[in-house]
């Protein structure tokens, strides 16, 4: 397994108090980064605070959906990092409805936590990223760009996180900003035991479905993000990269 350094590297880091992002802040401590996250649960907020260095990992509890939480959480990092080496953009939120279903303000809300604002976390803190070399990267899922029953808005979102990923690749290159995707399959976060228990036959059948025969795990996930993070991606941008056991092939 490869060992990163970050020391000394400033990362900004959303949902980062369940699964992936919990997963993810856990392998940025221990490479020695400093981490400012945002994360909308106060019990999560409060077991990090315990957990770990307060000289090195900033938890403020706000909602990537809420504007003036957006602003604040920026305001208080810029404060105390004036710069960052990356950012990764893993908040989000579910949505399993048919699509006749939907209604306006959950299509809102859809989109205002999975789309807009990454949009807007994005547009705050590439003001504020290392000029020499940083990278975004931005959580998306394989229900994107292949689509499945009754998740349009979810896919819808996921979707446009793609399109644009690859547009801020190219607009922020000589920025020497670094944009990519990760796209996971089914991963063992902290929805899964739900899913397994609520939607069984599904459950049996992304088994069946993903050559692997398995789900993934957090900590998969959370090792290619540190690699898009680092200097050995630093010929990539624009891409969006699948972490699936084989689904997109199959």
């Amino acid at each position: 397994m490869i060992k990163y350094d970050f020391k000394n590297k400033n990362i900004v880091l959303t949902g980062g108090g369940k699964g992936i992002g919990k997963a993810t802040l856990e392998k940025l401590y221990k490479s020695g980064a400093n981490i400012s996250l945002i994360t909308r649960s106060r019990s999560d907020s409060n077991f990090i605070k315990r957990k770990f260095s307060s000289k090195r990992v900033f938890p403020y509890c706000g909602d990537v959906s809420v504007e003036k939480d957006i602003n604040e959480f920026f305001r208080l990092v810029k404060k105390k990092m004036k710069t960052i080496d990356g950012l990764i953009n893993n908040a989000g939120v579910r949505q399993r409805k048919k699509f006749n279903e939907i209604n306006n303000y959950e299509l809102d809300y859809i989109i205002e936590n999975n789309l807009k604002s990454i949009f807007k976390l994005s547009q705050l803190f590439s003001k504020i990223m290392n000029k020499k070399s940083s990278s975004i990267v931005n959580i998306s899922s394989i229900v994107g760009p292949r689509g499945f029953q009754d998740l349009s808005g979810y896919a819808m979102t996921k979707g446009g996180i793609i399109g644009l990923s690859k547009s801020l690749a190219v607009e922020f290159a000589k920025r020497k900003i670094r944009v990519n995707t990760i796209c996971p399959g089914f991963v063992k976060s902290s929805y899964a035991n739900n899913f397994k228990k609520k939607l069984p036959k599904m459950y049996k059948y992304t088994l069946e479905r993903t050559p692997m025969g398995r789900w993934g795990t957090c900590e998969e996930v959370a090792n290619l993000i540190l690699f898009m993070l680092s200097e050995e991606s630093s010929y990539m941008t624009g891409n969006d990269i699948y972490i699936d056991g084989g689904w997109a092939s199959n």
